[in-house]
């Protein structure tokens, strides 16, 4: 098989720079520009690869295109530049967005720009100012949407009812999404899928420490020879593909302190794929945030309310260790990679790796029978589902 080109590639190569330098007078820029909107305030949020900004913007605008500004203000996105070859993807983002939007899912809509369109195309640098004569010229994606106000899951202590309703989210938006289709979802491929595991192999240098590594190595065999081997009888549909604790909007309940799930984020990573790899990367990150409830227990309740919402069978189920603990590797070791390479952007791409090893270590040493038994009891003697792990329960 031959190598694809650059257009047709969608993967990251090692030591590829694909994030652009976006910086507040730029963003101030660029919306004008294209969207007619004036900026009073903005502030940069987390990303690995691309440039997302909250801005706050006045209330006058010519575009004809938007109705009222909204309130919460926007985000302006730019992708990046590896992303950015492949716009019927970024087309088959704003329709998925527009999808689950109309069918009660809250979400962040896209805004058409002053040209009528969702998306428009712009060149960057990937330094800053002082050496962007000598830096490549990065072509990227730009679009804005609206801003949905609400806390990001991270940081919030899980009660058994907020880590249900994220489960429960998480199947509702499969089930908004099983009469949704487009083909980009089909061929576009980026190392956060999973059906990419395999890939992470070229990676693997970053991780120094052997025992990790030697652990990742496990992971990736173990996800080769039993998830690789069963994509055939795996329940597959167009999926969000990233739902984790960046992407998740809460709200706190007055009488209580608690909270409650409101919206999701983030849809750059969707794809058509197995359904187990949606409720395996929730249950990844709500694992490693768990702190009051039992870490594993705590996956346990997220994936009761999923399957409440949106059934898998048993063989789904049988290998949904191998899944979530591939997210984890992922996560750690892609963070180390991305670290490396931008060094200014380290506290986020490596938030997995505070907590991540030994969740991963104490995860991968767990039984599968073990593992299995406790997620069908809460299933069962909590919520009345009858999960089946293929043979081990």
């Amino acid at each position: 098989m031959t190598d694809m080109s650059n257009e047709e590639r969608t993967v990251v190569n090692p030591g590829e720079v694909i994030r652009p330098y976006v910086d507040l007078d730029l963003v101030k820029k660029l919306v004008k520009r294209l969207y007619d909107l004036d900026v009073i305030e903005g502030r940069e949020l987390n990303s690995y690869d691309d440039r997302n900004y909250h801005v706050n913007v006045s209330k006058e605008t010519t575009n004809e295109h938007i109705g009222h500004v909204c309130i919460h203000g926007y985000v302006l996105k730019v992708l990046n530049s590896l992303d950015s070859r492949h716009e019927d993807y970024v087309e088959a983002q704003n329709g998925m967005i527009i999808h689950v939007a109309d069918k009660g899912i809250p979400t962040s809509r896209p805004v058409k720009n002053v040209q009528g369109r969702l998306m428009s195309l712009e060149s960057f640098t990937c330094e800053k100012k002082s050496n962007r004569d000598q830096a490549p010229v990065l072509v990227c994606v730009v679009r804005l949407l609206k801003y949905l106000p609400g806390r990001i899951l991270l940081g919030v202590p899980y009660s058994i009812s907020l880590l249900s309703q994220i489960g429960r989210l998480t199947g509702r938006l499969d089930n908004a999404l099983t009469d949704f289709q487009h083909p980009a979802h089909t061929r576009h491929r980026r190392i956060w899928n999973l059906t990419e595991l395999p890939d992470l192999q070229k990676f693997l240098y970053c991780i120094k420490d052997n025992d990790r590594s030697k652990l990742i190595q496990e992971v990736l065999d173990s996800f080769r020879c039993d998830v690789t081997n069963s994509y055939s009888i795996l329940k597959s549909g167009t999926l969000h593909a990233d739902v984790n604790d960046y992407n998740i909007l809460v709200s706190e309940t007055p009488t209580n302190g608690d909270h409650d799930v409101m919206g999701i984020l983030d849809f750059g990573d969707s794809v058509y794929s197995c359904y187990v790899f949606e409720i395996a990367i929730i249950m990844c990150y709500v694992i490693l945030g768990s702190d009051v409830i039992d870490p594993i227990d705590a996956g346990g309740h997220t994936l009761a309310g999923y399957l409440s919402e949106f059934p898998l069978g048993r063989d789904d189920l049988k290998v949904l260790k191998q899944c979530v603990c591939a997210r984890f590797a992922q996560s750690l070791v892609m963070g180390a990679y991305s670290a490396e390479n931008d060094p200014e952007n380290a506290e986020y791409v490596l938030s997995t790796a505070q907590k991540g090893w030994a969740t991963l270590t104490n995860l991968w040493n767990t039984p599968q029978i073990e593992l299995y038994n406790r997620w069908s009891r809460i299933c069962r003697e909590q919520y009345g589902i009858d999960a089946k792990f293929g043979g081990y329960n």
